[in-house]
């Protein structure tokens, strides 16, 4: 009976052994999960960013920021240089204007320049601040500029470089009776807008 036992013992703990080579070998690989589980999760990431992205870059103002800086041209040596034409300040003119700017840091104000026109040349030799009705930050009205006026400048806030649709309005109804005048819009220092 002894001998009958020994295999049963020896078969039943083989089978247990073999039971906890599996169970350690179980615990030892941890489970991967699959590659498409993988893959969306990391195209989810994706998409989550590229949605957050979009929302800081194309909301306001960063687009318009954005647009302003792609619409604005640099002052360089006191010329504007534009594709078609160029404005050049004379006279210590630019200094005024900056002047001018640095002054009315709250809010906007508006600025009539003259001088004279030489084929795609603005020279301009004189400036001065019309009337103005009422300024806010972002807001300024004003008494119209003269007939000899050869750009209408006014500020909007820093960066804020596009002109707004009664800019643009204003500038229409100018050039019924002066074709040549420009409206151009300072939104730093030494970087405008112009429309023609």
């Amino acid at each position: 009976m002894d001998s009958l036992q020994k295999p049963q013992i020896s078969k039943q703990h083989a089978q247990e052994q073999h039971a906890q080579k599996h169970e350690t070998h179980e615990e030892e690989l941890p489970e991967q999960p699959s590659k498409l589980k993988k893959l969306f999760i990391i195209m989810g990431g994706l998409c989550l960013i590229l949605l957050m992205l979009s929302f800081t870059f194309v909301s306001f103002p960063i687009s318009d920021i954005i647009r302003g800086q792609l619409e604005s041209n640099p002052l360089k040596d006191n010329i504007i240089q534009l594709e078609n034409f160029a404005i050049i300040f004379e006279n210590n003119t630019l200094e005024e204007l900056q002047q001018i700017y640095f002054t009315e840091q709250k809010n906007e104000f508006s600025v009539c320049l003259s001088g004279n026109k030489e084929n795609q040349e603005y020279h301009i030799n004189s400036l001065y601040q019309p009337e103005m009705y009422e300024q806010s930050f972002n807001h300024v009205t004003f008494q119209p500029c003269s007939q000899d006026t050869l750009i209408m400048l006014h500020s909007h806030p820093y960066k804020s470089c596009l002109a707004s649709d009664t800019d643009l309005n204003t500038l229409k109804q100018t050039q019924l009776n002066n074709p040549d005048v420009l409206m151009v819009i300072m939104c730093q220092p030494d970087r405008f807008s112009i429309y023609n």
